[in-house]
């Protein structure tokens, strides 16, 4: 079984580091971006397979998903 390169304790600390990690979106140079592509959440369901600190599923819910 391949390795999940985030159970890398050296790896993760740095990972865990990184301003979009400390910042959330804020922190991720493309938001300004992304969010541009995103429709209205309003009432809305959404699935995060999981990528990263759930940041995304945050917005979301702040948007009304």
């Amino acid at each position: 079984m391949k390795e999940n390169k985030y159970d890398d304790e050296k790896f993760f600390s740095q990972y865990n580091q990184m301003l979009r990690s400390v910042d959330g979106l804020k922190g991720a140079g493309e938001w300004h971006a992304f969010r541009q592509l995103f429709p209205d959440l309003k009432g809305k369901r959404l699935l995060d397979l999981g990528c990263g600190f759930g940041w995304h599923c945050q917005y979301a819910v702040e948007q009304g998903a």
